[in-house]
């Protein structure tokens, strides 16, 4: 039915979170990924660089360590690999990253999100109502810094004396998202990967004994999207950030040091002959009381008749789509092992997930344009994302 489930259970980015935390000797908020297993040894590590590649799949890395080559230390040997979250998708993936819990329990949930506390749909990257100015929510009452639930690992790592630093575009560094993901940690803006590299030598070489550092870099993604997850710009910036990050390494690691790369989620190609796009002249929205949330690769549907909207659905693009019902969804573990859910209202009571690379598009205002591919859903390109390790 699925490619690739999220492994919850320790196999999945909040696990490698948490076992970082546990490595400084401090409790996680989740379930920690057993490190040994995979070969990873962080005995007589005290510095820890995690690089964040948004979109960057594992086929990807694999084809690229083994046809384009010149790598000095990311071999085949160094590549492992773990799941992204459901929805496979930045806001959802991010969140679970920097708190070591699953959707479930942060309730970032997808990128567009039914908010029935706000009044409706909210873009959950800008954190604004739909159709309104970046950080909109904030002007209606939303603290950024109140409106998770579970802290961060910033903070955790805080408490138990290390400091965490998150590096990312300055044009991201005082979003409410931004702020959000960071609470107890020190943020650092760069404008690219030149300043990037720079900002984590300077930390690496202060006076501190131990320190985590995220990195993050986003333009895999961008490319991905626009040109497709095949497209020689998405391999190539793949490929030369992965080889700057190597090179880096040979230069400057010590051997308290240790550098993982990592992804939130990967991309999966799109064809637009494959998008199947809807509107408000159709059927299926005289059922629903929201605009349709989530996206294009995992969407809510908020209805107030169930049975008529998997109807329509079934009958329309049945053998396209995966049509859970919310519960099915939820026993499934798609959004987290707890079966208790705090926000099942962002949920919505049917969850679509287009087989294959469909993708199942609303025409929120008509100027939607189609993407080369895209995240979210549950195949392997979506769901297995690299982890690499690097020590001395």
């Amino acid at each position: 039915m699925f490619e690739l489930l999220p492994n919850y259970d320790g196999g999945s980015i909040p696990n490698f979170s948490s076992a970082l935390v546990e490595h400084f000797g401090i409790k996680p908020n989740g379930i920690s990924m057993d490190f040994g297993a995979k070969g990873i040894n962080l005995n007589g590590i005290d510095k820890i660089v995690v690089f964040l590649l948004d979109a960057l799949s594992y086929r990807t890395v694999e084809k690229l360590i083994n046809e384009q080559g010149g790598f000095s230390n990311i071999m085949s040997s160094s590549l492992k690999n773990m799941t992204s979250v459901f929805p496979s998708t930045t806001t959802s993936a991010l969140t679970s990253l920097f708190t070591g819990v699953s959707p479930i329990k942060h309730g970032m949930l997808g990128y567009m999100l039914y908010l029935k506390e706000y009044g409706g749909l909210s873009n959950m990257i800008e954190l604004t109502p739909f159709g309104q100015e970046r950080d909109g929510l904030q002007r209606i009452g939303m603290d950024p810094l109140k409106f998770m639930e579970v802290p961060t690992i910033f903070e955790t790592l805080y408490a138990g004396g290390v400091k965490g630093y998150h590096i990312t575009s300055k044009s991201f560094v005082n979003t409410g998202l931004s702020r959000m993901h960071t609470r107890g940690g020190y943020v650092k803006g760069i404008y690219g990967f030149g300043d990037m590299i720079e900002e984590i030598e300077g930390i690496l070489s202060n006076e501190e004994t131990k320190s985590l550092i995220y990195a993050y870099w986003g333009l895999i993604d961008t490319f991905g999207h626009r040109y497709g997850s095949s497209s020689q710009a998405y391999e190539m910036e793949a490929y030369w950030i992965l080889r700057m990050i190597d090179d880096f390494f040979r230069r400057k690691a010590a051997h308290n040091t240790a550098f993982f790369i990592i992804a939130d989620h990967g991309q999966k190609e799109t064809p637009w002959e494959k998008e199947i796009w809807w509107s408000k002249k159709d059927k299926l929205y005289d059922y629903l009381y929201s605009l349709p949330a989530g996206e294009h690769r995992a969407c809510y549907l908020h209805t107030s008749d169930v049975k008529k909207t998997k109807e329509i659905l079934t009958n329309s693009w049945g053998d396209k789509l995966l049509i859970l019902e919310r519960g099915e969804a939820i026993e499934m573990g798609l959004f987290g092992s707890e079966k208790i859910v705090n926000y099942i209202d962002r949920i919505g009571e049917i969850v679509v997930i287009p087989r294959d690379n469909y993708s199942f598009c609303f025409k929120y205002s008509g100027q939607e344009n189609s993407m080369r591919a895209r995240h979210g859903g549950l195949t392997e390109d979506e769901m297995k994302i690299p982890l690499i390790f690097l020590r001395k």
